[in-house]
């Protein structure tokens, strides 16, 4: 009779253990839905370092013109931020939920009221493990010709 009490008690004991992790998976528990890794498993490619590619304008521009800068990113490990900057000032900033490999963007500068010379233009990309990439790219703004009338 012991024996059939403590099966009883132990199963019992299993059920509740059981119960409760369900009903914290439920709730939203974040350990209980852990997302499956992208890379860096048994069964999935080794991670890599993020990457960047942007294409530096080499053409001289006036100012007043609308440049556009078309930036591809990835990340085997899923890309979590893409921040912008021009010179020191953070022109453009993404942040991803859903841990996608690749993202395209497009950055458009107006250069309105730019002063001749050259410029600086930072991408840097951050995957979810927190690992950076940084890409600089030069555009420069021209001294503008001058129109003779005559």
């Amino acid at each position: 009779m012991r024996k059939i009490v403590f099966s009883l008690v132990g199963a019992v004991a299993v059920l509740a253990l059981t119960a409760s992790l369900a009903v914290g998976a439920s709730k939203g528990d974040p350990r209980a839905h852990a997302s499956a890794p992208l890379c860096g498993t048994l069964y999935t490619p080794p991670c890599t370092a993020p990457t960047v590619v942007v294409k530096s304008i080499v053409a001289c521009k006036n100012t007043g013109t609308e440049l556009h800068f078309p930036i591809t990113v990835s990340g085997n490990a899923g890309l979590k931020s893409v921040t912008v900057k021009l010179g020191n000032k953070t022109i453009k900033t993404v942040k991803y939920t859903s841990r996608p490999k690749h993202k395209s963007l497009t950055v458009s500068v107006n250069t309105h009221g730019f002063k001749p010379g050259v410029y600086t233009l930072t991408v840097k990309v951050t995957d979810v493990r927190g690992k950076t990439h940084t890409r600089v790219v030069h555009f420069t703004i021209c001294t503008p010709k001058p129109v003779f009338t005559g």
